[in-house]
């Protein structure tokens, strides 16, 4: 970081890191809605205790962090709905995430990109109408004409499917140094 004011440098570190921070946060709740108020409470956070941020270590993992108090406070709240993981699952999943560097993080981010182009166009449909926004599995297997268990059958095969062209693309990556 250069000689600017905190809030310059704020400012450059968040718009670098926001879609990866939003990414952190929607993996854990799933909810647009939801997501989109947490990375606003985060960012205040963020904000409010940028002066204890150091400069020598990681604002993605720093800002990870503050948001894992925040995603846990809202859980806790919201523990009655079914709609979210419990407490142990959330932290397991937390944990996980910590075990990723950036550069690897980045790397399955560009990976999954890439295997979702290579979907059937019918199957990266269903992958996007479950999990975006206000639709999911009860409206994909309305419009479908097919039963709510048919379209999890499908999430489950496209997901496997998903994971091992993530995992072979990696590898390849791995063997040649660079992009498969």
């Amino acid at each position: 970081m250069k000689n600017n004011p905190p809030e310059v440098d704020f400012a450059e570190l968040l718009r670098a890191n926001q879609s990866r921070i939003y990414g952190f946060i929607h993996s854990l709740v799933r909810n647009l809605d939801d997501t989109d108020d947490l990375f606003q409470q985060t960012s205040v956070v963020l904000w409010n205790k940028f002066a204890q941020y150091d400069p020598t270590r990681s604002f993605f993992a720093w800002a990870c962090g503050i948001a894992r108090f925040e995603i846990n406070n809202f859980l806790r709240s919201r523990s009655r709905q079914k709609l979210y993981f419990t407490d142990d699952l959330n932290l397991l999943l937390m944990q996980m995430a910590d075990t990723f560097t950036v550069a690897e993080t980045d790397a399955r981010q560009d990976a999954l990109q890439f295997c979702m182009q290579k979907l059937r166009h019918g199957d990266r449909e269903i992958i996007q109408e479950c999990y975006s926004g206000a639709k999911n599995i009860h409206s994909a297997a309305e419009k479908r004409g097919r039963s709510k268990h048919s379209i999890h059958n499908s999430l489950r095969r496209i997901r496997r499917a998903l994971m091992e062209c993530i995992e072979r693309t990696l590898a390849m990556q791995t063997r040649t140094g660079g992009n498969a």
